[in-house]
Protein backbone atom coordinates (compact mmCIF):
# COMPACT_ATOMS: atom_id res chain seq x y z
CA UNK A 1 0.00 0.00 0.00
CA UNK A 2 1.40 3.37 -0.96
CA UNK A 3 1.30 6.48 1.21
CA UNK A 4 -1.44 8.20 -0.81
CA UNK A 5 -3.87 5.28 -0.52
CA UNK A 6 -3.08 4.99 3.20
CA UNK A 7 -3.77 8.73 3.59
CA UNK A 8 -7.08 8.35 1.80
CA UNK A 9 -8.03 5.34 3.95
CA UNK A 10 -7.30 7.34 7.14
CA UNK A 11 -9.10 10.43 5.84
CA UNK A 12 -5.93 12.54 5.79
CA UNK A 13 -5.34 15.03 3.01
CA UNK A 14 -2.05 14.97 1.16
CA UNK A 15 0.01 12.01 2.34
CA UNK A 16 1.90 13.70 5.17
CA UNK A 17 3.74 10.84 6.91
CA UNK A 18 3.67 12.65 10.26
CA UNK A 19 -0.11 13.07 10.05
CA UNK A 20 -0.44 9.37 9.19
CA UNK A 21 1.75 8.36 12.14
CA UNK A 22 -0.24 10.59 14.48
CA UNK A 23 -3.56 9.19 13.23
CA UNK A 24 -2.45 5.57 13.53
CA UNK A 25 -0.93 5.96 17.01
CA UNK A 26 -3.93 7.97 18.26
CA UNK A 27 -6.33 5.33 16.95
CA UNK A 28 -4.34 2.53 18.61
CA UNK A 29 -4.60 4.27 21.99
CA UNK A 30 -8.30 5.16 21.48
CA UNK A 31 -9.12 1.57 20.57
CA UNK A 32 -7.42 0.35 23.75
CA UNK A 33 -8.82 2.77 26.33
CA UNK A 34 -8.74 1.12 29.78
CA UNK A 35 -5.81 -1.17 28.91
CA UNK A 36 -2.40 -0.99 30.53
CA UNK A 37 0.38 0.53 28.47
CA UNK A 38 4.15 0.96 28.70
CA UNK A 39 5.35 4.20 27.10
CA UNK A 40 8.86 5.56 26.55
CA UNK A 41 8.91 9.27 25.75
CA UNK A 42 11.63 11.38 24.21
CA UNK A 43 12.01 14.55 26.34
CA UNK A 44 13.95 12.49 28.88
CA UNK A 45 14.42 8.79 28.59
CA UNK A 46 11.23 8.52 30.59
CA UNK A 47 9.16 5.42 31.31
CA UNK A 48 5.47 5.42 32.17
CA UNK A 49 3.43 2.31 32.91
CA UNK A 50 -0.26 2.83 33.53
CA UNK A 51 -3.81 2.66 32.25
CA UNK A 52 -4.95 4.53 29.15
CA UNK A 53 -7.58 6.98 30.39
CA UNK A 54 -8.45 8.79 27.17
CA UNK A 55 -7.14 10.35 23.98
CA UNK A 56 -7.75 14.07 23.52
CA UNK A 57 -6.79 15.38 20.10
CA UNK A 58 -3.11 14.40 19.76
CA UNK A 59 -2.54 13.66 23.47
CA UNK A 60 -2.78 10.35 25.30
CA UNK A 61 -3.95 10.72 28.90
CA UNK A 62 -2.58 7.92 31.08
CA UNK A 63 -3.07 7.15 34.76
CA UNK A 64 0.49 6.23 35.69
CA UNK A 65 1.11 3.42 38.14
CA UNK A 66 4.89 3.40 37.78
CA UNK A 67 7.44 5.83 36.33
CA UNK A 68 11.21 5.90 36.52
CA UNK A 69 10.84 8.78 39.03
CA UNK A 70 8.98 7.34 42.01
CA UNK A 71 7.68 10.75 43.13
CA UNK A 72 5.60 10.83 39.93
CA UNK A 73 4.03 7.39 40.40
CA UNK A 74 0.23 7.42 40.61
CA UNK A 75 -0.10 10.72 38.70
CA UNK A 76 -2.09 11.42 35.51
CA UNK A 77 -0.04 12.41 32.46
CA UNK A 78 -1.02 13.97 29.14
CA UNK A 79 1.54 12.83 26.60
CA UNK A 80 1.82 14.33 23.14
CA UNK A 81 1.75 11.61 20.48
CA UNK A 82 4.89 13.04 18.84
CA UNK A 83 6.87 12.56 22.09
CA UNK A 84 6.19 8.81 22.22
CA UNK A 85 9.26 6.89 21.05
CA UNK A 86 8.09 3.37 21.94
CA UNK A 87 4.87 1.94 23.32
CA UNK A 88 3.39 -1.43 24.18
CA UNK A 89 -0.28 -1.92 24.94
CA UNK A 90 -1.22 -4.96 26.97
CA UNK A 91 -4.02 -6.82 25.21
CA UNK A 92 -5.76 -10.13 25.90
CA UNK A 93 -3.56 -13.00 24.79
CA UNK A 94 -0.37 -10.91 24.81
CA UNK A 95 2.33 -10.90 27.50
CA UNK A 96 1.57 -8.76 30.55
CA UNK A 97 3.59 -5.70 31.44
CA UNK A 98 5.51 -6.71 34.59
CA UNK A 99 5.34 -4.78 37.86
CA UNK A 100 8.82 -3.26 38.10
CA UNK A 101 8.49 -1.52 41.47
CA UNK A 102 11.30 -2.41 43.87
CA UNK A 103 9.02 -3.39 46.76
CA UNK A 104 7.73 -6.34 44.76
CA UNK A 105 11.20 -7.77 44.24
CA UNK A 106 12.19 -8.25 47.88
Amino acid sequence: MDINSLSKQLGIEGGDINAIRQAVVSREFKDNKGQRALILIAPYPFLIIGTIFEVVSDYVVIDAQVTNISELDDERFSIHIDDIEVFYIQKPGRPEIPDIRKEHHD
